[in-house]
């Protein structure tokens, strides 16, 4: 189940075709790292997809293959791309926790009895640091398990933290030498794609319209996260599901947390899968107010 990978190693007769191509269209950071490795003659290792890579699955109960993540070599020539090298990953089971409290969540490190090691060129140690060995010819390897659904707690959200210590004798690109955090969840029913229409009151500023697509993404067995009104960062509505009331959480900063509005409720609507939200943060001037109803496409 490896990822489809747009991008080749056309070391030689494609280097202009390359970077012309990278040249006229939006750049990801895989394209980031080749093209780097081509005009800078430095050979690369990263993270393609990214530093934050979730896997949300519908519920399953039986042993799912997943590609945690996959780690990028762009060698500057075909002569480097022939080489043997290794790279260490050290697992930051401590950096979970740091996400949690600058991101109002509760994931757990994910434990060893919910998956096996099935990656042949990513393998893991005691301590669940790894090594990725890239033989001859190899650009591209993943980190790939074996994930047990009978096992999972559909009640918990599970993430892996890792940071490159050794490289190799490559370098590692800018975009990845802080922590790569992967994420693991069952969705629950909240999740999904939405619309969100409000208004903003800002008390200076003036109210101005929300009329915006959103994902709502599974935090939990009874909760979704999403950005906060249309200023981005995130929050969670977490819904009781005997009274349909919703308490939202998050914090815009440290000292800006999200708060319910006096005198008004915030409630999930089972017949239209609405959200109808109603929180507010202090700014300078006062406090801002969020009146939106966020509903399923």
């Amino acid at each position: 189940m490896k990822k489809n990978i747009s991008f080749k190693y056309l070391l030689i007769a494609g280097i202009c075709s390359a970077v012309a191509f990278t040249g006229c269209r939006k750049e990801t950071e895989a394209d980031k790292i080749t093209t780097e490795a081509l005009n800078n003659g430095i050979s690369f290792i990263g993270f393609p997809d990214g530093m934050e890579q979730p896997h949300f699955f519908d519920p399953f109960t039986n042993i799912k293959t997943v590609d945690v993540f996959a780690l990028k070599r762009d060698a500057k020539s075909a002569a480097d791309l022939q080489k043997d090298q290794t790279i260490t990953l050290k697992s930051l089971p401590a950096a979970i926790d740091k996400y949690n409290d600058d991101n109002d969540t509760q994931y757990e490190l994910l434990p060893t009895s919910l998956y096996t090691i099935s990656s042949t060129k990513v393998t893991a140690d005691g301590s669940g640091n790894l090594t990725a060995k890239f033989a001859p010819g190899d650009f591209q390897n993943y980190f790939t398990i074996k994930l047990n659904g009978s096992k999972f707690d559909l009640s918990k959200k599970y993430a892996l933290a890792y940071i490159i210590t050794n490289a190799g004798g490559l370098t590692i690109h800018a975009a990845s030498k802080d922590t790569l955090f992967t994420f693991f969840a069952i969705k629950n029913k909240y999740d999904g794609e939405y619309h969100s229409t409000g208004t903003f009151h800002h008390p200076t500023a003036g109210d101005r319209a929300i009329d915006r697509d959103k994902t709502l993404t599974t935090a939990g067995a009874i909760s979704v996260s999403t950005e906060i009104g249309d200023i981005g960062g995130s929050m969670t509505l977490t819904v009781n599901e005997a009274t349909n009331e919703v308490t939202v959480s998050g914090n815009v900063s440290a000292t800006q947390p999200l708060l319910p509005v006096p005198g008004l409720t915030s409630t999930y609507d089972p017949a239209t899968k609405s959200f109808i939200l109603n929180y507010r943060y202090l700014g300078g001037g006062g406090y801002r107010v969020v009146e939106e109803t966020i509903k399923h496409k």
